[in-house]
């Protein structure tokens, strides 16, 4: 785990991050290719996916800006696999979406909506459609967060939670016109921490970590790679 992280670092590392890289080894060929179209901004690396990863200088090893967020990543970690739990968690803290180098299945739990393609996007759409998806997190970030805190004291308010926030990512969808289809590729997901918490009962426990559990409960998107 990490030894945590000072808040000016903090504060520079999210000014810059463009994306929470998720990858468990092989399809080499997709990280470099994702590496390749960063220069100037940076991609986050998970302390538990550090070691996969090759020396650039745009790739950052993010640290827990907060104890909430370890605790968060324990809990999650007992309904999807730990590095899963670990870049949804670091995401959401970063204000990041995901760039998923690998199976959505394995953020099943979290995902609420899917965006298809039928496209073969080029250099130019990638790049675009990666800035939307950093804008969706972005801007999801203030109002989502603030909802999950709200929904943490009770249930009742939780399930109304998930509806409003599943509402929320059906209308930004609008976003990715460009190249949504009805079949295809799912080139775009949904991610809701708080729905894990719902669906493994772990609002009590999210509940007595406190307000800072809100930082990882943001909707999140993540572009499958």
């Amino acid at each position: 785990m990490s030894d945590g992280i000072s808040f000016y670092r903090y504060a520079a590392v999210v000014k810059n991050l463009r994306g929470v890289i998720y990858y468990r080894g092989g399809r080499e060929d997709r990280l470099r290719w994702l590496l390749s179209k960063f220069k100037y901004r940076s991609l986050g690396v998970t302390p538990s996916s550090a070691n996969l990863m090759p020396k650039r200088k745009v790739l950052v090893e993010l640290a827990y800006p907060v104890h909430a967020v370890e605790e968060a990543v324990r809990l999650f970690s007992e309904v999807i696999p730990l590095e899963a739990a670990e870049t949804l968690c670091l995401a959401s803290a970063y204000i990041s979406p995901v760039m998923l180098i690998g199976e959505l299945d394995e953020f099943k739990p979290a995902v609420i909506r899917t965006v298809k393609t039928s496209m073969n996007l080029d250099e130019k759409a990638w790049k675009l459609h990666m800035r939307i998806a950093d804008y969706t997190t972005l801007d999801f970030y203030a109002w989502s967060t603030k909802n999950a805190l709200e929904a943490l004291t009770n249930d009742k308010r939780l399930v109304e939670a998930l509806h409003e926030r599943e509402e929320r990512a059906a209308d930004d969808e609008r976003r990715y016109w460009r190249l949504r289809s009805d079949e295809g590729r799912t080139f775009l997901a949904y991610l809701d921490p708080l729905r894990i918490v719902y669906e493994a009962g772990l609002r009590d426990e999210f509940f007595r970590i406190g307000e800072d559990a809100a930082a990882v409960l943001g909707l999140v998107a993540a572009l499958i790679i």
